[in-house]
Order: structure tokens, then C-alpha cells, then sequence
């Protein structure tokens, strides 16, 4: 059994401490968690593929004794430890209203990586570059792999719209698979894609997923903009009625 830790607790010393082996996952709470079977099932399986214990605890319990309400609980789990966070929900009416704009990092996505297709807690490359995204007054980064493909943000995955068809790029160019993207791609008839940088001016749509921030519209990466929602508002519509009605 994993030692349980809530905020302020001291944790075991172990390899996820030492040499960032572990897992993480970020989970909406409103009036309950949101997506927590994914979730769970995602953590399971990434604990497996990083050759990890299985989890002997009900972490489904564990979440529902804390009564979480309107929050964002962070989970994290190591060889000894797991480890249960808050914080606030960050983003407002106002982010959505406005989208977001991105800019291309420079650091090339591994698409034989196992890390980028796990919530590994080797994660300093994402941060460092929506960091860099934030100082240059972007609000995240767009990652390509070593192929030129489209991979996904440094905080979500993303989606492409033209002529009313939805395209999202293949896990095997190094993503995750997100909450989020897992439920549209089972919504939508959503295309699976390679998607060049050069190929960014022919599409209408643009938007972001996950977990916390749900569906969030693409008007800018770097000088290509994008002024169309129809689809996007179409996917967030139906988000919106899935979080309400579960």
C-alpha cells in the first residue's frame, strides 16, 4: 500500500522524488469530479507501462470522502506515494471569450517517447516553454515533433476545423490522450491527421482541450489567425451538456 498524503503531509522518499518517476493527473471538481473513470483507467495504465505497482487503494473513494466542491484536485502518484492537491479554478468567463493565442516552440516533440504519451511527472519541458510562451505574451506553446507533425500544446491537445470537418493530430506523433480529446473523438467524427505548420493557414477552426480548461477556441498562432467558431462552439455546446446532465 502507497502511503496517502494530502496537502502540508510529509511524503516517503522514493524514485518518483528522486528521478521523477510517477504519474500525475489533474481533475475538474464542480459539484462533483469530472471524467474520473478516464482518469483513473489512464493512471492505471500508466503505472503499468512505467512498471510501477498497480494501485491496491480506491482512489474513487478516497476523492469522494474528501467532499471536493469547485476546485481543481491535482493527484500524484510515485512508487511509495500518492499525493492529493487543490487549487482554484484559474480560468474565468473572460479567457473563453477571448481564446487563446499560441506561439511554435522551437524544442522538438520525440515521437517515440513514451513520456509525451503518459502524465509522467518528467514535465519541466512544458513548463520551460509556456514560461517562454507567457514572456512573449502568448498564452501557451504549440509543440511540433521530429517529423514537422503537430502534436498537441504544452498544457492540451488540439483540434483543427476546416470546411466543418474536425481533424486532430494521431497519438503516435507524440501526444497524450486526453480527457477531453477522448470524449470528442467519441462525440464527433473527428479525422486523425498529420498536420504541418505550413498546413496552419488552410483551416478555419482552431481549439484546445483538456481537462480543466474543457474546450478553448485557437484565434492566434503566431501570425496565422483564426476567426471562425461555429464547429468550436458546437463541441463546447455539447461539453457543456455532458459536464451538466453526468
Amino acid at each position: 500500500m502507497r502511503k496517502i498524503i494530502y496537502q502540508g503531509d510529509k511524503f516517503i522518499k522514493d524514485s518518483g522524488i528522486f528521478f521523477g518517476r510517477g504519474l500525475f493527473e489533474t481533475i475538474l471538481i464542480k459539484e462533483k469530479p469530472e471524467f474520473l473513470k478516464f482518469h483513473i483507467n489512464r493512471l492505471k495504465e500508466g503505472l503499468n507501462k512505467i512498471k510501477l505497482s498497480p494501485l491496491e487503494e480506491n482512489l474513487e473513494e478516497l476523492i469522494e470522502s474528501q467532499n471536493l466542491k469547485n476546485c481543481v484536485l491535482k493527484i500524484v502518484v510515485t512508487e511509495e506515494n500518492i499525493i492529493f492537491t487543490t487549487r482554484n479554478i484559474p480560468y474565468k468567463k473572460e479567457d473563453y471569450e477571448k481564446g487563446f493565442n499560441l506561439t511554435i516552440s522551437n524544442v522538438f516533440r520525440n515521437s517515440t517517447s513514451i513520456i509525451h504519451k503518459i502524465k509522467s511527472l518528467n514535465y519541466l519541458e512544458n513548463v520551460l516553454e509556456r514560461e517562454k510562451a507567457l514572456e512573449k505574451g502568448f498564452n501557451d506553446c504549440l509543440f511540433i515533433n521530429e517529423k514537422g507533425n503537430v502534436c498537441e500544446t504544452s498544457t492540451g491537445n488540439i483540434f483543427f476545423v476546416k470546411d466543418e470537418k474536425i481533424y486532430t493530430p494521431d497519438l503516435k506523433e507524440g501526444l497524450l490522450n486526453g480527457t477531453i480529446r477522448d470524449f470528442i473523438l467519441k462525440e464527433f467524427d473527428v479525422k486523425l491527421k498529420n498536420i504541418k505548420v505550413e498546413d496552419l493557414k488552410n483551416y478555419d477552426e482552431i481549439f484546445m482541450t483538456n481537462s480543466i480548461i474543457g474546450i478553448m477556441k485557437i484565434k492566434k498562432i503566431d501570425d496565422y489567425t483564426f476567426s471562425h467558431e461555429k464547429i468550436t462552439s458546437l463541441v463546447l455546446k455539447k461539453y457543456i451538456e455532458r459536464i451538466r446532465r453526468v
